[in-house]
């Protein structure tokens, strides 16, 4: 899987242009209307522009005198035919406003379709991609590279289409006008082919180095920039250490972006010399062929005029070329996230189960986080009857959380099943699955935004009032009273307004408003005080009334209660049973409680003389936030 950066900023683009741009235009498919639209208004706006240069001919012609010396124009011809170039630049004006709405139209709805598709896809992933991969880099191709994909759908695709129409159109009057001149422009123009695609792909590769770099810029920042990274940098004296990796991050990018600016820098010049060239070229042979009398001064004039329209759309298609190849990384990299395979996916016949009781049942499960990595979960049976609590112990790294993680199906077996109320969970939908979970976790996460909102996430649809019923009965009302905005109180990013405590009810109170049969916590009262852990134990004690309970538990002090506790051992279920049978047993459950046990007395004995009457040490504290 993606780790950090997906490839070196040296590597040659992988996809195969034609295969991009091929699905890059599939992109335009549901504005196809629109889209035959817009070339209709290209090609009327085109021609409207370059019509003139034929009307010019024709002034040029009233003027000049015959071979007699007569002019046989008129101020009447020459006024006629000023008003009709300048009704031609009035209508292609209006029709140019028309093109530009739909071309907006179009680039907006193709990105918007995108960013949709990408956000979809990305919600759809597994686990095991966020985990592998920095949040920064996901921001930088959501964001940044959207965003540059936008301007070259919006831009630089339309300005391409424009420019080849336009010269397409005034190729076609240059040959109604004098052939061999247009014959010479028609031969030498191709000549520039082949050096704008080198200069493209060269761009191309230096704008996915720039990207890949950028997006390591992302990350860092991100990084090190949050309160959890802040504090860490802070706590260890790292922030000369964190801003020589900036400036080395911020430097490679600046001369990759120079590079990217100067690419290509001599062959733009050469094609605007070529350009100013052409129109004295122009002038020289159309001389000649005046001087040799098969042409008129008219014509030559006009020719001129179409030769700067000619070779000034060529110039911006050289250079919008060198653009739409480099744009292809930005496709490739949107791409890559595309094609990323969702390995949870809901089946097409998936089942709606309307109302779960709670049953849980694991058959010979099989689990691997890797394809040839060491089995987190091996061969492991056990059922769950409805309205059972259940303990999960054993060492760090046994598959406790594991076994969690696949009953919420954020991972599938590899073999075995797993089932709820006797269903698959692959034969249930994933909206049946989330219904029927709730979680309160160990590290609890807050959105920073009120505290209202962060436990309305429970149930979207619950009331002001319902709300605040779930933050009092996780015992939040106290702690709500002393905030000054109340559940109106924004708790900060990640929640570090709040102390461990409150986060944990928060966790407790959004799970009570969720209302769910199956309710998983996975060592929630782990990392705090004796008090404050029995407080937080008696508002899970109250969730769990009526539901089945999954409790994953490092205190053993907190399991004993269970109806059944499962020890696991390196991916096995190697003890079942109740605490008394267990430790009757003389297994590794009799193991583990005597060691913790024996560790935690003289600890509290000690703790309770140098501290009695007084807060817990190392706590804030309750109300008191972080």
């Amino acid at each position: 899987m993606m780790m950090g950066r997906l490839h070196g900023a040296t590597d040659r683009p992988r996809g195969s242009k034609g295969d991009i741009f091929r699905r890059t235009v599939g992109l335009f498919h549901p504005f196809r209307y629109a889209f035959a639209a817009l070339i209709v208004l290209i090609v009327a706006t085109s021609t409207l522009n370059l019509a003139p240069a034929l009307l010019i001919a024709r002034i040029v012609g009233e003027v000049t005198p015959d071979r007699s010396g007569l002019i046989q124009g008129s101020t009447r011809s020459l006024t006629t035919l000023f008003a009709i170039i300048l009704a031609l630049y009035v209508t292609s004006g209006v029709l140019d406003v028309a093109l530009g709405y739909i071309n907006q139209s179009i680039g907006q709805g193709v990105m918007f379709n995108v960013r949709a598709n990408l956000h979809a896809h990305l919600q759809r992933l597994p686990v095991r991609f966020f985990t592998a991969t920095r949040t920064g880099e996901i921001l930088s191709r959501v964001i940044t590279d959207v965003n540059m994909m936008q301007q070259a759908v919006s831009a630089t695709f339309t300005d391409f289409l424009t420019n080849l129409v336009t010269l397409v159109v005034a190729l076609g009057f240059m040959f109604t006008l004098e052939w061999r001149l247009a014959l010479m422009a028609l031969v030498v123009l191709p000549i520039w082919v082949y050096p704008t695609l080198r200069v493209g792909n060269a761009q191309r590769r230096l704008m996915r180095a720039w990207h890949q770099e950028a997006a390591e810029m992302s990350a860092h920042l991100e990084e090190t920039l949050s309160v959890s990274g802040s504090m860490l940098v802070k706590t260890f004296g790292r922030q000369e250490h964190e801003s020589d990796r900036f400036l080395s991050s911020n430097d490679h990018l600046r001369r990759l972006s120079i590079q990217r600016m100067m690419a290509g820098r001599w062959f733009n010049m050469a094609t605007d010399l070529f350009g100013s060239i052409s129109v004295a070229v122009v002038y020289w042979l159309g001389g000649v062929f005046v001087l040799g009398g098969d042409v008129g001064i008219g014509e030559v004039v006009a020719f001129a005029y179409l030769s700067q329209r000619v070779f000034t759309p060529f110039r911006q298609i050289a250079r919008i070329n060198t653009t739409v190849l480099s744009s292809l990384a930005l496709f490739e990299r949107v791409y890559e996230y595309l094609d990323l395979p969702v390995e949870v996916d809901e089946r097409p016949d998936a089942v709606r189960l309307e109302q779960p009781r709670g049953a849980i049942e694991f058959a010979d499960v099989r689990f691997a986080y890797t394809p040839r990595g060491r089995p987190a979960i091996d061969g492991v049976s056990f059922e769950i009857e409805a309205g059972q609590m259940v303990a999960l112990v054993g060492p760090s790294g046994a598959g406790k959380t594991t076994a969690t993680y696949l009953m919420q199906r954020f991972y599938d077996p590899q073999e075995g099943a797993i089932r709820l109320d006797g269903h698959d969970l692959r034969e249930l939908t994933l909206d049946s699955v989330s219904r029927a979970m709730g979680t309160v976790m160990q590290e609890t996460y807050l959105f920073h935004t009120s505290l209202l909102d962060n436990v309305r996430y429970g149930r979207l649809d619950a009331t002001d009032a319902e709300v605040r019923a779930a933050a009092n009965a996780a015992g939040l009302d106290a702690m709500i009273e002393r905030l000054p905005d109340g559940l109106d109180t924004v708790v900060g990013e990640r929640g570090y307004r709040l102390s461990g405590g409150e986060k944990q009810r928060v966790a407790i109170a959004r799970a009570i408003l969720k209302d769910p049969p199956v309710l998983i916590l996975d060592e929630a009262t782990s990392s705090l005080d004796s008090r404050l852990e029995r407080e937080i134990r008696e508002a899970t004690a109250t969730l769990a009334a009526g539901r089945t309970t999954v409790v994953i538990a490092h205190r053993l002090s907190t399991v004993v209660a269970a109806d059944l506790i499962l020890v696991f051992d390196r991916g096995l279920v190697v003890e079942r049973g109740t605490h008394t049978e267990l430790l009757a047993h003389e297994g590794l459950y009799a193991s583990l409680y005597r060691e913790q046990f024996s560790e935690q007395v003289p600890a509290e004995s000690s703790r309770n003389g140098d501290h009695a009457g007084s807060t817990p040490a190392g706590r804030p504290r309750e109300g008191a936030g972080r």
